[in-house]
């Protein structure tokens, strides 16, 4: 198990978002872990047509009260839909970004490793313009927590 803060808040972030279903599945390329990986013969795997990139981006941490008090940490989970353009136009990767969102309602309290955070503004995805035969939606969602 996680034992700093950051670590905490990425792994409740992570186990959410591993835990949504997805029929058929998304792959999901996760920071710092190969993906697609290798194949049995060794040889590193194409990456698939569609899948799911995680990235975790931790802001500052602020003092919100004159004595040591907690400290706020926020930053922002952000999960990319890839999906090859030209097939279904903008709306399934739309819609799987839209379960994305669904999954981390505005309020939603994860808790891990004595963490406690907070999902503290509704997810949006601003999907990007087609490059390289993919287009991408990154969803962008929230978070806070107030640590020691």
């Amino acid at each position: 198990m996680a034992t700093g803060v950051e670590a905490n808040i990425y792994g409740a972030l992570s186990a959410r978002l591993a835990a949504l279903v997805f029929n058929p599945a998304w792959p999901i390329s996760w920071p710092n872990i190969d993906f697609p990986g290798k194949g049995p013969d060794g040889k590193v795997k194409p990456k698939p047509p569609r899948f799911l990139e995680v990235n975790f981006l931790p802001n500052r941490t602020v003092t919100r009260t004159l004595s040591q008090g907690r400290q706020q940490h926020r930053g922002i989970y952000q999960v990319t839909v890839h999906h090859p353009s030209g097939e279904e136009s903008l709306v399934n990767p739309l819609q799987i970004a839209d379960r994305i969102i669904a999954h981390f309602p505005l309020g939603l309290i994860l808790d891990q490793g004595g963490i406690r955070l907070k999902i503290y503004r509704k997810p949006y995805a601003i999907p990007q313009p087609p490059q390289n035969g993919s287009v991408t939606v990154p969803v962008t969602i929230g978070y806070e927590t107030y640590q020691p």
